[in-house]
């Protein structure tokens, strides 16, 4: 691992794929393996398996592992893999290490799950998975303030190969003084993602995030990519105007606390004609009115279209 050169191929839109289902309700690999093609044709250059936006939790051992081959397949070497791992930590170094040997570039360990998540725990959580994959880049997602800046710095001392992290806490100024803790405590560097997509991307960016998650991307890939490159020129005036015209349809995906956050970019695409709407509980299919809501969302999006 040249992890310079990762964290560079990193710091960019990180696309989280859907998972499109047969009418049988099995994953329909095909359709994933173009869908995937798709994103990086686009121009996406960074993709995470087993993401949230690919119902990480509604996928068994055997599922999880299937996509994630699809996905590097598909990718052909044209974009950075980061596989999504998680669950317990036998399950999770398991999947790690087939990931390493499916050939993806680093993994991302979802935040456990466990309503007594502690500190230290989080610290040997991934601890225990980074040593089991030293080959490739581990990137921890955070998503709760019980972690600090000097807990993170401790993780990035015991496991060198931690390159980034995807930080999800709505609250710009805890993302802030997080970032500021690590750097007070550690003299490595990591790539900060903002892991709230492209609603957060412009605040974390200004606090110092290189780049942000995006399950929009399944919908319109510019849109996202536009957004990228308005940070990164500092246009302030091209950031927000990407930013009003997603506004709706990030909404939709946010509120009642994310409960429609997968069913939201599945409806989009199902109008667009890239995929059906189906998605596994615990998530839903959205109401007529609701799609209804989605259609409106997109009523103008140029760049929401099937690419030729």
């Amino acid at each position: 691992m040249n992890r310079a050169e990762l964290i560079a191929r990193l710091s960019t839109v990180v696309g989280i794929p859907v998972v499109p289902y047969t009418a049988s309700g099995e994953i329909d690999h095909p359709l994933a393996h173009r869908l995937t093609r798709r994103l990086v044709t686009e121009g996406v250059t960074a993709l995470t398996p087993n993401g949230n936006t690919g119902e990480f939790y509604a996928l068994s051992p055997h599922e999880r592992r299937s996509v994630l081959a699809t996905v590097v397949d598909a990718a052909g070497g044209d974009a950075v893999v980061i596989a999504g791992v998680g669950l317990d930590l036998h399950s999770a170094v398991a999947d790690a290490r087939f990931a390493r040997d499916a050939g993806v570039d680093a993994v991302m360990v979802h935040q456990p799950v466990l309503p007594y998540l502690s500190a230290r725990g989080w610290i040997d959580y991934n601890v225990a998975i980074a040593r089991a994959v030293p080959e490739i880049g581990i990137v921890p997602y955070l998503s709760t303030t019980a972690v600090s800046g000097a807990d993170i710095a401790a993780l990035m001392h015991a496991a060198p190969n931690v390159v980034a992290l995807k930080y999800s806490v709505p609250d710009p100024v805890a993302f802030a003084t997080t970032r500021f803790d690590v750097s007070e405590n550690s003299d490595s560097e990591i790539l900060w993602i903002a892991g709230l997509a492209e609603s957060y991307a412009p605040a974390y960016w200004q606090a110092g995030a290189r780049a942000f998650t995006s399950g929009l991307v399944n919908v319109a890939p510019a849109v996202s990519l536009e957004l990228l490159e308005a940070l990164r020129r500092g246009d302030a005036a091209g950031t927000e105007s990407v930013w009003r015209r997603i506004r709706s349809f990030e909404h939709l995906r946010a509120r009642d606390r994310s409960a429609d956050n997968v069913s939201v970019v599945k409806e989009a695409m199902h109008q667009l004609g890239l995929c059906a709407r189906d998605v596994r509980p615990p998530s839903a299919v959205l109401s007529d009115a609701a799609r209804v809501e989605v259609h409106n969302a997109l009523e103008g999006w140029s760049d929401a279209k099937v690419a030729a």
